[in-house]
């Protein structure tokens, strides 16, 4: 009789009845995993589990006259007879390719074990399907590759590790590889025992374990050996990767720079952020900051002569002759300006064709000065040679003395701008000194300073509420709010007719307190877990109850800190960068999430986002309109989001008013937006039924 024929009356099972081991029948029985035991001399099948002839799609008569071998392709057949020989392969997993019934391969682990079978030695082979761990791994591949191209271009070293795979690199840019001197393809696949030094690589495995126990940043500095043997110094922040489905984290991210070129770089940086692109000068944010340090000191030194310098009817050049020769004049003018520059003057590119100097006067009288200027204004009497063509262009010059016209920046700038326009206004080509005759136009200001303060008191000032979306699930994550006045003769008023005058004159901590305790209190009639983003000026940072006012309204609304967000723009760590960081700092400390509005637009975004921990950047509206144009817009939009996943930030995008656009978005991986295609700024009843119509339409999505 065939035993492989015979049912067990106790187990259900074929030809289980002379199998020794009580253990293996239970488990034969009960376990999901295919299975089967097969007889080590003749290779033949001599009983399969139901799992086993689900996977592989044998019927039980197939198994019957199969072996082994028979689910095998040709190139595993002598492996397997020779890890039969010698049972290489019991004790601990395998990896081996077998056949369905169809045909095709998939990729296999077993697991192999002696048993007794009908008084006999059998082997009992336990199997694991690998197919849906290996659509893991391309899914890994696939967003391996997408990252590779993302961070590609990244002026840092940015490196993912699979800790699940011993350690592999799965992502290595070529700024990483710079540093330590190998080619990111020898790097990717490899772990670092096999490439560093076993020291070295000891030292990274201890990072990497420091960093996989913690949900925090890790930041570690070491010598590294390179490819060269030569030593650099770097420094490297590492983070576990949290993973999607709230369970252990599988990955690591690494940042890492090169410490022994830091202080280069970051020149570099500033020089940047400082200094025009076009002409190689100054720019505001340098020009402004010296005149303040200027100030800050004693006589003689904060004695000079600031010059405002407009190229009368530029435009005109540009109009008729392009803007290729517009730059090749202001590249011009710049050039003879800093020739008639002593040693601690200075001399600025402040915007278009607004120049402006510093000049140090050392005791020097109003005639001197306006001798100064004269020879400013003869500068532009010889023509300007713009690609063979002889341009002649004159100027208008404004003048403001410290201290006599002022001991603050801003009243200084101030004053140079009045007289500078004094000058445009008797006929350009001449300058000007500031006087009070010229206060007429900041009387003017004034008076709108005045109808501002009324505004704040009568309560004329608005908050309307733009959404932004989630493209993680498609689901209002929470509003930006945007003030609005309602003038009493103007009507509604945008905010880019009062902000600056608002910022000039002081009362934007006034208007900034009455914004973010408004926008909580109305937070707070929302649900949990919609958030609220309000914008903070450089301003406000000046203030020094800031951090107290933030504690006040969020006590004042009942609102958790979480769900506040504040906007804050590169210009607020520019100024007074030490001061702010650590209220930034404060105010993160406190729960508030800090995101990094306008993002891509400045010089210094890069930079800031190694120095403090971002919670979200939001990228600049001009990058989302020319995505599906520009092919720098979609080489940023992937930058941004290729940070986003390196630093663990979330990535919104600004300005998105077109399906196309947020259909790109979603693919390049995104994690919110905002923009007229989802909705306007809205006021506060109308935010609120937005809600629930999102709320309402994303119910009857789900069912």
């Amino acid at each position: 009789m065939d035993v492989r024929k015979n049912r067990d009356a106790t187990t259900g099972i074929e030809g289980l009845e002379p199998v020794d081991d009580e253990d293996f029948k239970t488990l034969f029985v009960t376990h999901p995993t295919p299975m089967w035991v097969y007889d080590p001399a003749t290779l033949r099948f001599l009983t399969v589990n139901n799992a086993a002839m689900r996977l592989y799609g044998y019927s039980r008569d197939d198994y019957d006259r199969m072996t082994v071998l028979d689910i095998r392709p040709e190139s595993e057949r002598d492996r397997m007879r020779a890890a039969v020989k010698s049972r290489s392969d019991l004790g601990r997993p395998e990896r081996w390719q077998h056949l369905k019934a169809g045909g095709q391969v998939m990729e296999v682990l077993t697991y192999g074990r002696n048993v007794r079978f009908n008084g006999h030695d059998a082997i009992l082979a336990i199997v694991t399907d690998r197919t849906e761990v290996n659509r893991a791994y391309r899914q890994a591949s696939d967003t391996r590759s997408l990252l590779d191209s993302i961070v590609s271009s990244l002026p840092i070293g940015v490196f993912v590790k699979d800790m699940e795979d011993s350690g592999r690199y799965i992502l290595y840019n070529p700024a990483c590889g710079e540093i330590v001197g190998f080619e990111p393809n020898y790097i990717i696949g490899r772990t670092d025992e096999y490439v560093f030094v076993p020291e070295q690589a000891e030292q990274f495995l201890e990072q990497d374990r420091r960093a996989m126990q913690s949900a925090g940043v890790f930041s570690f500095e070491e010598d590294v050996v390179r490819s060269d043997s030569s030593k650099r110094t770097i420094r490297t922040l590492k983070r576990a990767i949290p993973s999607m489905d709230g369970g252990p984290s599988r990955y690591l991210v690494g940042i890492s720079q090169d410490i022994t070129e830091r202080r280069s770089y970051e020149e570099r940086i500033a020089h940047i952020a400082m200094h025009d692109a076009l002409t190689g000068l100054p720019n505001r944010s340098f020009f402004t900051h010296h005149i303040t340090t200027l100030l800050a000191q004693g006589a003689p030194t904060r004695s000079f002569a600031l010059m405002y310098i407009d190229i009368d009817h530029f435009k005109h050049v540009n109009d008729s002759m392009g803007h290729p020769a517009g730059d090749a004049l202001l590249v011009g003018v710049a050039k003879r300006l800093k020739q008639l520059m002593g040693p601690a003057d200075i001399v600025a590119r402040l915007g278009g064709d607004e120049f402006a100097l510093i000049l140090m006067l050392d005791g020097a009288a109003r005639p001197q000065i306006a001798g100064l200027a004269a020879a400013v204004m003869n500068a532009f009497a010889t023509p300007f040679d713009l690609d063979g063509i002889q341009e002649h262009v004159d100027c208008s010059v404004g003048i403001a003395l410290a201290p006599d016209d002022g001991d603050d920046v801003n009243i200084l700038l101030r004053n140079a701008d009045l007289a500078l326009y004094a000058a445009k206004a008797d006929g350009r080509s001449t300058f000007r000194f500031y006087d009070g005759a010229m206060r007429q136009i900041a009387e003017r200001r004034h008076e709108l300073t005045l109808e501002l303060r009324q505004a704040l008191a009568s309560n004329e000032f608005e908050l309307h509420y733009q959404p932004l979306l989630s493209l993680v699930d498609d689901r209002i994550s929470g509003f930006e709010a945007l003030v609005r006045w309602r003038h009493p003769q103007r009507g509604l008023l945008a905010p880019a007719e009062f902000i600056p005058v608002a910022e000039e004159t002081g009362l934007i901590a006034s208007l900034g307190e009455w914004v973010l305790r408004q926008a909580c209190l109305t937070a707070a009639k929302w649900p949990s877990e919609i958030k609220i983003a309000v914008n903070l000026s450089p301003s406000q940072f000046k203030q020094v109850g800031l951090l107290a006012t933030v504690v006040s309204a969020l006590d004042e609304a009942g609102l958790h800190p979480s769900r506040l967000e504040l906007e804050i723009t590169e210009t607020v760590l520019l100024a007074h960068s030490g001061q702010n960081m650590q209220l930034l700092h404060a105010l993160r400390d406190l729960g508030v999430r800090i995101a990094m509005d306008d993002f891509g637009t400045g010089y210094s975004s890069l930079s800031y986002l190694r120095s403090f921990p971002f919670d979200k950047i939001k990228m600049d509206r001009s990058f989302v309109s020319g995505i599906g144009i520009d092919p720098g817009s979609l080489a940023i939009v992937k930058a941004v989001i290729g940070l986003g996943s390196g630093f663990n930030l979330t990535t919104t995008a600004e300005g998105v008013e077109t399906s196309d656009q947020l259909a790109r978005l979603r693919r390049e991986g995104f994690g919110e937006i905002q923009g007229y295609l989802l909705a306007r700024p809205m006021q506060e009843n109308d935010a609120l039924a937005f809600l629930a119509n999102h709320a309402r339409g994303q119910l009857a999505k789900a069912s």
